[in-house]
């Protein structure tokens, strides 16, 4: 019988790096951030571990029930080219926060971790940042892999955004087993995931911004984004990267048209473009509070597929020895000429 692994989620959001590792087999014995609003859509979500929204620094302390992997998408505000970059300087003490990952790690000893940020933090201070972060983990004996992955990439999700993913392992077999993911072909166009029947709140004809959106010419199935003072196509025909602040006003808003008129992405799309499954509840939140949640969330695919691999790694199958036995076990491809 093989064993099921079991993780806890630190800054865990609305649940996207849970959901893509349960996805893959684990288990999940606890979850915390602080932010109550994300907690409302994660436990409508979740039918056994509800999120904790005790102060991180409050449970570095904390010993938890045994678990083999931490799982944390710090903070990436204090570090991203939309923020402003203070990384650990930063005045809200959000670039900090890894800190106290550093302690959990020091006090509970898993086998393995999984970080996840943006990808300007590999560059941030003249790459000083990520320095420090990746010295300290290996204080803390982890040998460490990372690699920055775009979900359009990796995860067979329209949307054009980079995240660096950061794997950690204590045993040296482990992390000689384990290699990230292998691009995927991207087969699912943002259209695809496009609701029907959109309320008129999303519709900008009877708002101020449409003066300036109707002197451009958009045109359906493309997705667009206000820059403050412009429009831009996105010409690679996905989503650009979902922000946190697209229900603030933000200049990264991504728009678009169809057949009723010039209209925003909703909510549900958002989540959507994130990978999250059509199952995934949305609660009674403001727009913009949930447009954050999406934006601040996880690509779950790429979530998932890194999962897997974790997961092999730490049953002592390689990476490799799994793209064999998919290799192997494919169906044989058909000639349709000969059908």
């Amino acid at each position: 019988m093989k064993k099921t692994f079991k993780t806890i989620d630190l800054f865990a959001g609305v649940g996207g790096i849970r959901l893509g590792f349960e996805k893959a087999g684990f288990k999940t014995i606890y979850s915390n951030d602080f932010d109550k609003k994300c907690k409302i859509t994660y436990d409508l979500n979740s039918s056994d571990i509800k999120l904790d929204c005790k102060d991180i620094w409050k449970i570095t302390e904390t010993k938890f029930p045994k678990f083999d992997v931490l799982l944390a998408g710090f903070p990436c505000q204090a570090f991203s080219i939309a923020g402003y970059k203070k990384g650990f300087e930063d005045a809200k003490g959000r670039g900090n926060l890894f800190f106290a990952l550093e302690k959990i790690l020091k006090k509970n000893n898993p086998r393995a971790i999984l970080l996840e940020n943006v990808k300007n933090l590999t560059s941030h201070d003249n790459g000083n940042t990520f320095r420090v972060i990746l010295n300290s983990l290996e204080s803390l004996g982890y040998n460490i892999k990372f690699k920055v992955l775009n979900s359009m990439d990796y995860g067979n999700v329209p949307q054009n955004r980079e995240r660096v993913y950061i794997v950690g392992f204590k045993q040296i077999e482990d992390y000689n087993n384990f290699s990230f993911p292998q691009p995927k072909k991207l087969s699912i166009r943002f259209t695809d995931l496009l609701e029907e029947n959109v309320d008129n709140k999303y519709y900008y004809e009877d708002k101020p911004l449409f003066e300036k959106l109707k002197q451009y010419e958009m045109t359906t199935g493309t997705v667009y984004q206000w820059r403050r003072k412009y429009v831009r196509e996105n010409k690679k025909g996905v989503c650009p990267t979902l922000t946190a602040n697209m229900g603030q006003g933000g200049h990264n808003v991504p728009i678009i048209r169809d057949r009723k008129g010039i209209r925003k992405l909703t909510p549900k799309e958002c989540f959507s473009i994130q990978g999250f499954p059509n199952k995934f509840k949305l609660p009674n939140l403001s727009d913009s509070a949930l447009y954050m949640q999406a934006g601040n969330s996880v690509t779950v695919p790429v979530i998932e597929s890194i999962a897997i691999n974790i997961k092999k790694a730490l049953e002592g199958i390689t990476s490799y020895d799994v793209q064999m036995r998919l290799d192997v076990n494919a169906k044989p491809q058909v000639n349709q000429a000969y059908l």
